[in-house]
């Protein structure tokens, strides 16, 4: 049976009606009926690393004891996730002591389904007999943590195709790929180009740059076509653009005046 704050309230007004208020915080420590509730938050959303994770949830016992005790928690609800991707345990609260924990662990290796993809797991104190129970749901949003360091480039051209290139390199100015024009000559369709990276875990800088000075974006032949480009592994964009860069920097590979290029900062697995 779970009770109500109102109740909760009505029932600490009670007590300051039969006792002063400062004696209602013992009264509650002596009474026999016992109020669990879980502490703080109530709803959490966890991003589970490959090396697992535990979360530690606070609860509270209205009523002290000699002895540890124990409460079970149950599972009201679990959508898309499965009992071996997490391990329960139950509320333990230290002998003399109103506050206890709940444990909830998550394996990584057990957890399916696509990068991405999250998982809800809803539980509820098991209020035992001669006790009652408030705040007692907690809900719980969990997901793979995304791993991932196998990178694919795309670049559609504009017009003017043979004006793109790009480069990247490591966040020291180390050379991963040094200046490029993925195109030969220009088109009035567009052309695509597409490259895969494996970039091992750190920080990188990925340029993307127009030698003429107006971006991905161009006329020529009675057509016009605006570029884009997307760095991407899995679900996670790494860098991305279309059209004219903003904001734009000075090409520091040619002499042109106008030449620009849009610089992206990003990390691989941070």
């Amino acid at each position: 049976m779970k009770t109500s704050k109102l109740f909760i309230y009505s029932f600490l007004l009670s007590l300051c009606l039969v006792v002063s208020c400062e004696d209602t915080e013992e009264t509650l420590k002596t009474n026999n009926d016992e109020l669990l509730s879980f502490l703080g938050s109530t709803s959490y959303e966890l991003s589970i690393p490959q090396e697992d994770a535990s979360l530690v949830i606070p609860a509270t016992v209205s009523t002290l004891s000699s002895q540890s005790r124990t409460y079970n928690v149950s599972v009201v609800s679990s959508t898309d996730g499965s009992a071996g991707e997490y391990a329960i345990g139950s509320i333990v609260v230290p002998a003399n002591e109103y506050q206890g924990e709940l444990s909830v662990d998550f394996d990584f290796s057990e957890i399916g389904g696509e990068d991405g993809d999250i998982r809800e797991l809803v539980l509820e104190i098991e209020a035992p007999a001669g006790a009652e129970s408030y705040n007692d749901v907690v809900s719980i949003s969990y997901f793979r943590e995304i791993v991932c360091n196998d990178l694919e480039l795309t670049i559609i051209s504009d017009v003017w195709a043979s004006e793109t290139y790009f480069t990247l390199e490591q966040a020291d100015g180390t050379s991963i790929v040094e200046r490029f024009f993925p195109y030969s000559g220009n088109s009035t369709q567009p052309q695509t180009y597409n490259v895969s990276f494996n970039l091992p875990d750190g920080d990188y800088v990925y340029k993307m740059g127009d030698s003429y000075g107006d971006g991905m974006v161009g006329t020529g032949g009675g057509v016009t076509l605006t570029g884009s480009y997307s760095l991407t592994c899995s679900i996670i964009t790494h860098a991305s653009g279309e059209g004219v860069f903003s904001p734009a920097t000075p090409d520091p590979f040619t002499g042109a005046p106008n030449a620009i290029v849009e610089v992206t900062n990003f990390t691989v697995n941070p």
